[in-house]
């Protein structure tokens, strides 16, 4: 049933003991694309890499750009434990960092992410 993701997009790094929350877009499908989504997201909205709020917002409309007025296939919420079981997969968009955490934790520079896709489609082309 569905192929679901979660993109949580992290902004800051919190002070210890300060409580944090991160914006999650929840969506029905995708996982399968889910490379492919990001890389291309990322470089939609490589314009504004260095202003979070703009960068977020550009991406999260890359990927719902198809859906953007349908009741059904994304939502988005808000989350304060960065490793909160979310149930599905779960990508890690870190603005600051400018990173990307896979769901087997492994840390991607977006734009060593964006060169990985590329080549992939270099290599299938």
């Amino acid at each position: 049933m569905g192929a679901r993701i979660n993109y949580v997009f992290k902004d800051t790094e919190s002070a210890i003991g300060e409580p944090m929350s991160y914006v999650v877009l929840y969506s029905h499908w995708g996982e399968a694309e889910v490379q492919r989504d990001i890389a291309m997201a990322l470089e939609h909205a490589r314009p504004r890499w260095g202003d979070m709020s703009y960068c977020t917002r550009m991406i999260i409309s890359y990927l719902i750009q198809d859906s953007v007025l349908d009741q059904t296939g994304f939502g988005i919420y808000a989350i304060n434990d960065l490793h909160q079981d979310l149930g599905d997969t779960t990508v890690i968009i870190d603005m600051s960092k400018e990173t990307i955490i896979d769901d087997n934790q492994n840390v991607i520079v977006w734009q060593d992410f964006i060169n990985a896709y590329k080549n992939e489609l270099t290599l299938t082309n």
